[in-house]
Protein backbone atom coordinates (compact mmCIF):
# COMPACT_ATOMS: atom_id res chain seq x y z
CA UNK A 1 0.00 0.00 0.00
CA UNK A 2 2.90 2.33 0.77
CA UNK A 3 4.12 2.16 -2.85
CA UNK A 4 0.67 3.10 -4.12
CA UNK A 5 0.51 6.08 -1.74
CA UNK A 6 3.99 7.19 -2.86
CA UNK A 7 3.02 7.02 -6.56
CA UNK A 8 -0.22 8.81 -5.69
CA UNK A 9 1.94 11.54 -4.11
CA UNK A 10 4.19 11.80 -7.19
CA UNK A 11 1.15 12.37 -9.41
CA UNK A 12 -0.16 15.05 -7.07
CA UNK A 13 3.32 16.56 -7.01
CA UNK A 14 3.21 16.89 -10.78
CA UNK A 15 -0.12 18.72 -10.50
CA UNK A 16 1.31 20.88 -7.69
CA UNK A 17 3.99 22.05 -10.14
CA UNK A 18 1.26 23.15 -12.55
CA UNK A 19 -0.38 25.16 -9.75
CA UNK A 20 2.93 26.69 -8.63
CA UNK A 21 3.68 27.89 -12.16
CA UNK A 22 0.23 29.03 -13.21
CA UNK A 23 -1.57 30.42 -10.15
CA UNK A 24 0.73 33.46 -9.67
CA UNK A 25 0.22 34.26 -13.37
CA UNK A 26 -3.55 34.02 -13.08
CA UNK A 27 -3.70 31.14 -15.58
CA UNK A 28 -6.05 28.17 -15.56
CA UNK A 29 -4.67 25.08 -13.85
CA UNK A 30 -6.91 22.87 -16.02
CA UNK A 31 -6.28 24.01 -19.59
CA UNK A 32 -4.16 23.94 -21.65
CA UNK A 33 -2.23 20.73 -20.93
CA UNK A 34 1.38 20.76 -19.76
CA UNK A 35 3.77 22.70 -21.99
CA UNK A 36 7.37 23.91 -22.01
CA UNK A 37 7.53 27.44 -20.54
CA UNK A 38 10.29 28.30 -23.04
CA UNK A 39 9.19 26.98 -26.45
CA UNK A 40 5.49 26.49 -25.53
CA UNK A 41 5.43 23.01 -27.09
CA UNK A 42 2.90 20.62 -25.55
CA UNK A 43 4.48 17.94 -23.39
CA UNK A 44 3.48 14.41 -24.38
CA UNK A 45 2.44 11.91 -21.72
CA UNK A 46 5.71 9.94 -21.86
CA UNK A 47 7.63 13.14 -21.16
CA UNK A 48 5.38 13.94 -18.22
CA UNK A 49 5.93 10.91 -15.99
CA UNK A 50 6.83 12.14 -12.48
CA UNK A 51 10.56 11.87 -11.67
CA UNK A 52 11.35 9.44 -14.50
CA UNK A 53 10.83 11.88 -17.38
CA UNK A 54 13.07 14.46 -15.69
CA UNK A 55 15.83 11.88 -15.27
CA UNK A 56 15.50 10.44 -18.80
CA UNK A 57 15.49 13.90 -20.40
CA UNK A 58 18.39 14.97 -18.14
CA UNK A 59 16.41 17.95 -16.94
CA UNK A 60 15.94 19.46 -20.40
CA UNK A 61 13.04 20.04 -22.78
CA UNK A 62 12.93 17.42 -25.56
CA UNK A 63 12.20 20.08 -28.19
CA UNK A 64 14.20 23.22 -27.40
CA UNK A 65 16.82 21.81 -25.03
CA UNK A 66 16.08 24.46 -22.41
CA UNK A 67 16.82 23.40 -18.83
CA UNK A 68 13.81 22.39 -16.75
CA UNK A 69 13.81 23.87 -13.26
CA UNK A 70 14.95 21.43 -10.55
CA UNK A 71 11.87 22.56 -8.66
CA UNK A 72 9.75 20.17 -10.75
CA UNK A 73 11.73 17.15 -9.60
CA UNK A 74 11.97 18.38 -5.99
CA UNK A 75 8.24 19.06 -5.64
CA UNK A 76 7.26 15.68 -7.09
CA UNK A 77 9.67 13.78 -4.83
CA UNK A 78 8.80 15.85 -1.75
CA UNK A 79 5.06 15.34 -2.27
CA UNK A 80 5.51 11.59 -2.66
CA UNK A 81 7.60 11.35 0.51
CA UNK A 82 5.25 13.49 2.61
CA UNK A 83 2.16 11.60 1.44
CA UNK A 84 3.90 8.34 2.40
CA UNK A 85 4.87 9.70 5.83
CA UNK A 86 1.32 10.90 6.32
CA UNK A 87 0.05 7.40 5.55
CA UNK A 88 2.56 5.85 7.98
CA UNK A 89 1.36 8.16 10.77
CA UNK A 90 -2.42 8.05 10.25
CA UNK A 91 -3.06 4.95 8.15
CA UNK A 92 -5.90 4.91 5.63
CA UNK A 93 -8.26 6.99 7.80
CA UNK A 94 -10.26 10.18 7.37
CA UNK A 95 -7.38 12.04 9.02
CA UNK A 96 -5.02 10.77 6.31
CA UNK A 97 -7.19 12.19 3.51
CA UNK A 98 -7.73 15.50 5.32
CA UNK A 99 -4.05 15.98 6.07
CA UNK A 100 -3.11 14.90 2.56
CA UNK A 101 -5.05 17.90 1.28
CA UNK A 102 -3.43 20.06 3.97
CA UNK A 103 0.10 18.96 3.02
CA UNK A 104 -0.62 19.34 -0.70
CA UNK A 105 -1.81 22.92 -0.10
CA UNK A 106 1.25 23.75 2.01
CA UNK A 107 3.59 22.54 -0.74
CA UNK A 108 1.95 24.77 -3.34
CA UNK A 109 1.84 27.77 -0.99
CA UNK A 110 5.48 27.34 0.07
CA UNK A 111 6.97 27.07 -3.41
CA UNK A 112 4.91 29.97 -4.73
CA UNK A 113 6.24 32.01 -1.80
CA UNK A 114 9.82 30.96 -2.60
CA UNK A 115 9.49 32.05 -6.22
CA UNK A 116 7.31 35.16 -5.90
CA UNK A 117 7.52 36.23 -2.22
CA UNK A 118 3.73 36.03 -2.18
CA UNK A 119 1.32 33.71 -0.38
CA UNK A 120 -1.69 32.87 -2.51
CA UNK A 121 -5.04 33.84 -0.99
CA UNK A 122 -6.65 31.64 -3.64
CA UNK A 123 -5.45 28.63 -1.62
CA UNK A 124 -5.15 29.97 1.93
CA UNK A 125 -8.62 31.48 2.35
CA UNK A 126 -10.61 28.42 1.15
CA UNK A 127 -8.34 26.17 3.23
CA UNK A 128 -9.14 28.15 6.38
CA UNK A 129 -12.83 27.34 5.90
CA UNK A 130 -12.03 23.73 4.99
CA UNK A 131 -10.00 23.36 8.19
CA UNK A 132 -12.96 24.55 10.25
CA UNK A 133 -15.38 22.37 8.30
CA UNK A 134 -13.28 19.19 8.58
CA UNK A 135 -12.68 19.78 12.29
CA UNK A 136 -16.42 19.96 12.84
CA UNK A 137 -17.42 16.90 10.81
CA UNK A 138 -14.33 14.81 11.66
CA UNK A 139 -13.47 15.82 15.26
CA UNK A 140 -11.45 12.61 15.65
CA UNK A 141 -8.64 14.36 13.73
CA UNK A 142 -8.16 16.33 16.97
CA UNK A 143 -8.92 13.36 19.23
CA UNK A 144 -12.40 14.64 20.06
CA UNK A 145 -15.72 12.87 19.66
CA UNK A 146 -18.06 15.88 19.56
CA UNK A 147 -18.46 18.06 16.48
CA UNK A 148 -18.67 21.25 18.53
CA UNK A 149 -15.46 20.37 20.39
CA UNK A 150 -13.65 19.85 17.11
CA UNK A 151 -14.94 23.09 15.65
CA UNK A 152 -14.03 25.13 18.74
CA UNK A 153 -10.52 23.63 18.85
CA UNK A 154 -10.03 24.54 15.19
CA UNK A 155 -11.48 28.03 15.66
CA UNK A 156 -9.15 28.61 18.62
CA UNK A 157 -6.24 27.54 16.41
CA UNK A 158 -7.29 30.01 13.71
CA UNK A 159 -7.65 32.90 16.17
CA UNK A 160 -4.38 32.10 17.96
CA UNK A 161 -2.45 31.71 14.69
CA UNK A 162 -3.65 35.04 13.33
CA UNK A 163 -3.30 36.78 16.70
CA UNK A 164 0.26 35.61 17.37
CA UNK A 165 1.64 36.77 14.05
CA UNK A 166 -0.31 40.03 14.22
CA UNK A 167 1.39 40.69 17.55
CA UNK A 168 4.82 39.77 16.14
CA UNK A 169 4.21 41.99 13.11
CA UNK A 170 3.16 44.91 15.33
CA UNK A 171 6.13 44.46 17.68
CA UNK A 172 8.54 44.10 14.75
CA UNK A 173 7.20 47.26 13.13
CA UNK A 174 7.91 49.21 16.32
CA UNK A 175 11.30 47.63 16.99
CA UNK A 176 12.76 47.59 13.46
CA UNK A 177 10.78 50.41 11.84
CA UNK A 178 9.78 48.10 8.98
CA UNK A 179 7.39 45.24 8.28
CA UNK A 180 8.58 42.13 10.12
CA UNK A 181 5.77 39.86 8.98
CA UNK A 182 3.63 39.85 5.84
CA UNK A 183 -0.15 39.61 5.79
CA UNK A 184 0.11 36.35 3.86
CA UNK A 185 2.14 34.74 6.66
CA UNK A 186 -0.50 35.80 9.19
CA UNK A 187 -3.29 34.18 7.17
CA UNK A 188 -1.16 31.08 6.57
CA UNK A 189 -0.64 30.48 10.29
CA UNK A 190 -4.39 30.98 10.73
CA UNK A 191 -4.95 28.24 8.15
CA UNK A 192 -2.47 25.97 9.94
CA UNK A 193 -4.28 26.59 13.23
CA UNK A 194 -7.63 25.76 11.61
CA UNK A 195 -6.32 22.36 10.48
CA UNK A 196 -4.12 21.46 13.45
CA UNK A 197 -5.71 23.25 16.41
CA UNK A 198 -4.33 25.80 18.83
CA UNK A 199 -1.72 23.63 20.56
CA UNK A 200 0.08 22.88 17.30
CA UNK A 201 0.25 26.61 16.54
CA UNK A 202 2.84 26.99 19.32
CA UNK A 203 4.91 24.09 18.03
CA UNK A 204 4.68 25.37 14.44
CA UNK A 205 5.99 28.77 15.51
CA UNK A 206 8.82 27.13 17.46
CA UNK A 207 10.00 24.88 14.63
CA UNK A 208 9.53 27.46 11.87
CA UNK A 209 11.45 30.13 13.80
CA UNK A 210 14.24 27.70 14.71
CA UNK A 211 14.64 26.35 11.17
CA UNK A 212 14.25 29.79 9.62
CA UNK A 213 17.02 31.19 11.82
CA UNK A 214 19.41 28.29 11.19
CA UNK A 215 18.90 28.19 7.42
CA UNK A 216 19.11 31.98 7.11
CA UNK A 217 22.41 32.04 9.02
CA UNK A 218 23.77 29.29 6.78
CA UNK A 219 22.73 31.19 3.62
CA UNK A 220 24.28 34.39 4.95
CA UNK A 221 27.45 32.49 5.86
CA UNK A 222 27.63 31.06 2.33
CA UNK A 223 27.01 34.58 0.98
CA UNK A 224 23.85 33.42 -0.79
CA UNK A 225 21.88 36.06 1.10
CA UNK A 226 22.64 39.37 2.76
CA UNK A 227 21.65 39.98 6.36
CA UNK A 228 19.01 42.53 5.32
CA UNK A 229 17.58 40.48 2.42
CA UNK A 230 13.95 39.45 2.62
CA UNK A 231 13.57 35.73 3.19
CA UNK A 232 10.08 34.24 2.67
CA UNK A 233 8.74 32.80 5.92
CA UNK A 234 5.90 30.80 4.38
CA UNK A 235 8.03 27.70 3.63
CA UNK A 236 9.27 27.63 7.23
CA UNK A 237 5.72 27.87 8.56
CA UNK A 238 4.76 25.03 6.24
CA UNK A 239 7.71 22.90 7.37
CA UNK A 240 6.99 23.66 11.02
CA UNK A 241 3.34 22.68 10.50
CA UNK A 242 4.28 19.34 8.90
CA UNK A 243 6.68 18.55 11.75
CA UNK A 244 3.96 19.44 14.26
CA UNK A 245 1.51 17.21 12.42
CA UNK A 246 3.76 14.17 12.18
CA UNK A 247 5.00 14.39 15.73
CA UNK A 248 1.44 14.95 16.89
CA UNK A 249 2.20 18.26 18.53
CA UNK A 250 -1.12 18.38 20.38
CA UNK A 251 -0.09 15.24 22.29
CA UNK A 252 3.45 16.54 22.88
CA UNK A 253 2.19 19.80 24.32
CA UNK A 254 -0.48 17.97 26.25
CA UNK A 255 2.09 17.19 28.91
CA UNK A 256 2.37 20.90 29.60
CA UNK A 257 -0.95 22.40 28.48
CA UNK A 258 -4.28 20.87 29.45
Amino acid sequence: MGIIIFIFGLIFGSFANVCIYRLPKGKSIITPGSFCPNCKKSILWYDNIPLLSYIILKGKCRYCGEKISQRYFIVELLTGILFLLNYNVFGLTSSFFIYTLFIFSLIIISFIDIETFLISDVIVIPCIFLGLLFSSFFPMMHHFSGKLEGLLYSLEGLILGVGLLLFIAFAGKIAFKKDAMGGGDIKLLGMIGAFLGWKCVFLTIFFSSLLGTIISLVLIGLKKKKIDDYIPFGPYLGLGAVISLFFKGHDFLGFFIN
